[in-house]
């Protein structure tokens, strides 16, 4: 009998965690690396799977940190091959945004990727909209709560005026607001947010923790850029204060 279920990294070993660890392929490290609760520490978990006989045949992902102002990773979908065409997609979908409704401390906006034009086209239809200007596709974005309806308010917004600034040890507690809020939003300016080539921060804290990542925070607790090795990348509108930043 087909299930939908929300499992929750670190809540047991359910059906549908069963279901997951037995189909996600051992290639696919990342996921398998977020299951098993490798970012629990500080990140909240959750996979939405539709599963039957111990298979997950459709499986959403999330995570997003605790601290306010969070910024949701949202997406890895993905239907078994034979289970395509068969509306299973939609209705896992549509679980996983009911579910969402209903979500305590929920984080301030999911983010996702969606590179290809058929998927920004069925995340279209959830509520997701294009967050770069003058594209058809994504990377896309989903306001939660209060949350303005643009990418662009939204980060214009979450970018607020600063003091001072810190760099700290980079943790999976800030990854989403450097890999998708920052990396979005300096694409949306026609900028990059690469150090050295260096392009994604759960890269580095998955399989380099040997190097020197670090994320810069303001005095209000808002992730405006990261270190690599010394180097920086951060949002212009914080450029000023870079020499006056304490490094912990």
């Amino acid at each position: 009998m087909l299930k939908f279920e929300k499992y929750v990294v670190g809540s047991g070993e359910t059906e549908g965690y069963k279901a997951l660890k037995a189909t996600i392929p051992a290639e696919d490290k990342y996921m398998h690396f977020r299951l098993d609760g490798n970012c629990l520490e500080h990140c909240e978990d959750i996979y939405y799977v539709a599963h039957e006989n111990g298979v997950a045949l459709c499986r959403i992902w999330m995570c997003y940190p605790r601290h306010k102002d969070a910024v949701c990773n949202w997406g890895a979908v993905y239907t078994l091959e034979e289970c395509r065409g068969q509306g299973l997609c939609n209705r896992t979908l549509k679980f996983c945004f009911d579910e969402i409704a209903k979500l305590e401390n929920a984080p301030a906006g999911l983010f996702c990727t969606a590179g290809a034009q058929w998927l920004t086209d069925m995340y279209s239809k959830f509520g997701f909209s294009t967050a770069i200007h003058d594209t058809t596709k994504g990377p896309l974005y989903y306001p939660l709560g209060d949350s303005p309806k643009t990418f662009k308010e939204f980060y214009e917004n979450y970018y607020t005026d600063a003091k001072a600034l810190r760099a700290v040890k980079a943790t999976w507690e800030w990854r989403n607001e450097v890999d998708c809020l920052l990396k979005f939003a300096m694409w949306d300016n026609g900028l990059s947010y690469a150090i050295d080539g260096e392009a994604d921060l759960n890269v580095i804290l998955m399989n380099t923790p040997e190097r020197d990542a670090k994320v810069i925070l303001t005095d209000d607790n808002k992730c405006v850029g990261w270190m690599l090795d010394g180097k920086i990348k951060i949002y212009p509108k914080y450029e000023a204060l870079v020499d006056t930043m304490s490094v912990e």
